[in-house]
């Protein structure tokens, strides 16, 4: 894909998935293909792995596709989150787009109509242009806006500098 088709890759897909405004967009530049940073993402159940704060994860293929695609549920459990956080998947594309939504409830008023997207796009050197754009409508609550904000901040930031340590370009 040239230049602007790696910009345009999570746009386009925010404009078929979602309403909501962006609220986080982050990248990194891996040193893997996208085939093999696409199978990291894409293997929820190793998420703790690279992502913070899980102690564990389940996927709930009842409404799925095909088993860990579009339809399949996330079932997230974290150490201080009173009930699981579930994620429907929304799109998968392998090697290049992983998208995926969190249900109100599991936001406790953090967000609403919760968004992510990842995308993985091949840099022409060998590697992958990693993307994580998250789109969601804030909260009414502005303790839980706050929290939020800095939790997901945390959140991404750590786990694609986990990915950067898995993935080191050079």
């Amino acid at each position: 894909m040239n230049g602007s088709a790696k910009q345009d890759l999570t746009q386009v897909w925010a404009g078929k998935l979602t309403t909501a405004p962006l609220q986080f967009d982050m990248s990194a530049d891996l040193g893997a293909p996208p085939e093999t940073v696409f199978d990291v993402i894409a293997d929820f159940e190793n998420m703790p792995d690279w992502m913070p704060v899980m102690n564990r994860v389940e996927v709930d293929n009842t409404n799925a596709e095909k088993p860990g695609q579009v339809g399949s549920v996330r079932v997230i459990y974290a150490p201080l989150a009173p009930k699981p956080t579930l994620e429907p998947v929304k799109a998968f594309e392998r090697p290049n787009v992983l998208s995926y939504g969190a249900t109100d409830e599991s936001l406790m008023g953090m967000y609403t109509d919760h968004t992510g997207i990842l995308t993985c796009v091949d840099n022409g050197q060998g590697g992958t242009t990693f993307r994580w754009a998250t789109y969601a409508r804030p909260g009414r609550n502005p303790i839980m806006r706050f929290f939020g904000r800095l939790m997901f901040k945390f959140m991404f930031s750590r786990s694609i500098r986990n990915l950067e340590k898995r993935f080191p370009v050079g």
